[in-house]
């Protein structure tokens, strides 16, 4: 998908992506420390990462363009996930392992259901 070209329903279904697959990489995992024991667990924490600076991009690129849409789940807080997306991307040393984990713990199932949401109510463009 091109950068400029992307439709809002392709935005979504990316996030949506994103999202199930820190689901499935993090199944069974409640703490930092449960990330940390292996490498391969800990490549499984990188991923997670990369997928929460992906849903960010596509999160402020939405704020761009399709702000209404997002302004009707106000309970998500779209600007700290584009804000979390632009710390990851610039400051990625000194990510807090324990924000990101009570990210993927609490904040990725409410968006989840958002983003189903929007992408049923098929007023996209």
């Amino acid at each position: 998908m091109s950068e400029n070209h992307a439709t809002t329903q392709e935005r979504l279904l990316e996030i949506k992506e994103s999202i199930e697959l820190i689901q499935q990489w993090s199944i069974d995992m409640t703490s930092v420390h449960d990330f940390m024991v292996a490498p391969s667990r800990v490549m499984a924490f990188n991923a997670c990462v990369m997928r929460l600076q992906v849903i960010g991009e596509h999160v402020g690129k939405l704020l761009k363009n399709r702000n209404d849409l997002l302004k009707q789940y106000p309970n998500i807080p779209w600007h700290a996930i584009y804000g979390m997306r632009n710390f990851i991307s610039h400051e990625y040393a000194n990510i807090n392992e324990n924000i990101v984990m009570d990210v993927i713990n609490n904040e990725l199932s409410p968006l989840l259901e958002a983003i189903t949401d929007m992408l049923e109510e098929k007023q996209l463009y």
